[in-house]
């Protein structure tokens, strides 16, 4: 399930951006090379779509965000990320969430290169929230000092959306 078409993968203009409250003050960018020649990680992870379905023990691998993060941190204010994807999506994400041990941006699933409908060729995965929060076809983040809601956030979403406390709606906030 996504959001538009799949995209047309294109690596050689393939770019990931981490801009907004950054604690040096400018955008910094990556290659897709960049991204994955930082060390890799594995996580065996439910996921958990909001509309009630899940799919149990999927196998991500790829760089952990936080890796990124050290890369690229945020100004001392910052609490939230807005994650941005292909088409103008974008999601809250709490900037503690990004920075979990397990939320990785996936560039493989069950051992294979991230396929274009899966999400590739960078995929974002936050194992404890709802599967909006991690878009498919990843494209950087901006952190915030004040909240921004993403796209199903504007449409009525809960803005931290932890599946395990059911947290689907804004009007559970």
């Amino acid at each position: 399930m996504h959001y538009g078409p799949v995209p047309r993968r294109r690596p050689e203009r393939w770019t990931f951006t981490v801009g907004g409250a950054c604690e040096g003050g400018g955008e910094q960018t990556f290659s897709f090379a960049q991204l994955a020649g930082l060390p890799t990680h594995e996580v065996v992870a439910d996921m958990h779509c909001a509309s009630g379905w899940s799919a149990v023990d999927e196998r991500w691998s790829g760089p952990l965000a936080r890796d990124v993060v050290e890369l690229a941190p945020p100004c001392s204010d910052a609490e939230h990320v807005l994650v941005f994807a292909e088409y103008g999506y974008s999601a809250t994400v709490r900037l503690e969430d990004l920075m979990s041990a397990r939320t990785l941006l996936a560039t493989h699933h069950d051992g294979a290169p991230l396929d274009d409908e899966r999400g590739g060729p960078l995929r974002l995965i936050l194992p404890h929230l709802y599967t909006w929060k991690g878009p498919k076809w990843l494209r950087g983040w901006n952190y915030l000092t004040a909240v921004e809601r993403g796209f199903w956030e504007e449409r009525g979403y809960h803005l931290r959306g932890d599946a395990w406390r059911e947290e689907r709606y804004s009007y559970q906030e």
